[in-house]
Order: C-alpha cells, then structure tokens, then sequence
C-alpha cells in the first residue's frame, strides 16, 4: 500500500487587481484569486503615495468603516476589497498578497515560501464641482 501524499501546489495567482482611476467621493472595487494546496490566504496591503510611506496592512472596517473585504475559501481563494467614498489619500499602490506556507504568520519562523504579490495603482482624481 501506498500512502497518498496531498500534493503540495505553490500559492499562484490566476486574477490580479487592476489598476483604476477615480473621483474622489466615488468607490473602487478590486479583485484578486490565488490557488494552491492548501488553500492561500489573501490580505491586502497598500502604500500611499508619500516619500516615506510604507506598506500597511488593510482590513474590513479600516479607514472609518470605508473598507470593506469579502474573501471566500473554496476550492480557492477570492478576495475583493472595496471602498467607499474616496479621498485623495486613498491613492496608492494596492497589494494583494497571498500565501499557504503554514508558517506565514508565524513571528519567529520565517515562510519557505513568501507571500507572493500583486499590485494595482488607484489614482483618485479631486471631482470638478461646477462653478
């Protein structure tokens, strides 16, 4: 008899974050997928447009409850993180990252594999009002 070993499949992504132009007081949707074995977890991320701004991890309710993430774990896994009513400081780069290393959020250890990334720029234009 043999014993089945599950076969371990890397973390890839198979839809990424587009990039997306928009007026302030608007919204942004953006997408992400990844599959692995086991399943990846998907977070996103985002750096803002400032010289010494660095990545800060986003999640559901962040920024006064403008945030919002949906993320379902399947047969893979699908994340769409939302925003609502833009302000210029929402402009940045967005990253989806996703991982199944089993020590992807360890503190001491780190992941053989790290998270793998997918980034899109929103740019949010101030809205003309008319005069």
């Amino acid at each position: 008899h043999f014993a089945l070993i599950p076969l371990r499949l890397v973390a890839g992504f198979i839809k990424s974050p587009l990039s997306q132009k928009r007026l302030t007081q608007d919204s942004v949707e953006l997408y992400c997928e990844a599959i692995g074995n086991p399943i990846p977890e998907i977070q996103w991320w985002f750096e803002g447009n400032e010289p010494n701004e660095t990545y800060a991890q986003l999640w559901d309710g962040a920024r006064q409850d403008r945030v919002k993430i949906n993320a379902t774990y399947n047969l893979h896994s699908t994340s769409t993180i939302y925003i609502a009513n833009l302000t210029s400081d929402d402009s940045g780069m967005y990253e989806c990252r996703a991982s199944n290393d089993p020590d992807r959020n360890h503190l001491s250890k780190s992941p053989k594999v790290k998270w793998i990334r997918s980034q899109a720029n929103v740019f949010v234009i101030e809205r003309e009002w008319p005069r």
